[in-house]
């Protein structure tokens, strides 16, 4: 197994646990890095880059390394794409220390808020109508599809049902936004795998 160098230390939760879960991953595949990329269609330095942290893989490639460890890809394209939401909200706007809000939707949960206003958006349905087919008030779907809470797993089920949109995505974000409000993921140290 390898020996994984430190991960950056400004690297954002989100694409820190995604990068530790494609080391882990890689191990457990028995791959090199230029077997990987062989397997792939992403060349060796790219693998270098994405598993050190300094590169976040596009969709691609982090769907092809869940499919080679024989995994579903959901819950890691789920984690690559808050990643890449928070790395896209950094390069827009970076607020003044003192201008930053407590109580701000994390990452995750703004990620979910928004796939959740998709399918909302596909359905066709008004907050009252969403109220009628599902168990959940007009105010606590207009609350979750905003980001200012976070929905329960079941009201994440009946919209992808009303959207006729396979669940899987949206449960894999909102697993992710559930543990981390939680407080149940950690930045645990990556030494020898």
């Amino acid at each position: 197994m390898s020996r994984w160098r430190e991960l950056p230390a400004e690297l954002d939760p989100a694409a820190y646990r995604l990068v530790v879960r494609l080391r882990v991953l890689k191990d457990h595949s028995g791959l090199s890095t230029r077997q990987l990329a062989v397997k792939t269609g992403y060349s060796t330095k790219s693998w270098e880059r994405y598993l050190g942290g300094r590169t976040l893989p596009p969709h691609d490639a982090v769907d092809a390394m869940a499919r080679i460890a024989g995994e579903n890809p959901a819950r890691l394209l789920a984690l690559r794409e808050i990643a890449a939401a928070v790395r896209q909200r950094r390069r827009t706007f970076t607020p003044a220390p003192e201008t930053t809000t407590p109580g701000t939707a994390s990452p995750e949960r703004t990620c979910l808020a928004a796939a959740l206003r998709e399918l909302k958006d596909r359905t066709g349905l008004s907050l009252a109508g969403l109220a009628e087919r599902t168990t959940y008030s007009r105010s606590s779907w207009h609350r979750c599809l905003t980001g200012t809470t976070l929905p329960p797993r079941r009201t994440v089920q009946d919209l992808c049902r009303l959207a006729d949109e396979p669940p899987g995505r949206c449960l894999a974000l909102w697993e992710i936004a559930e543990s981390t409000e939680s407080g149940r993921t950690t930045r645990a140290k990556t030494g020898p795998s």
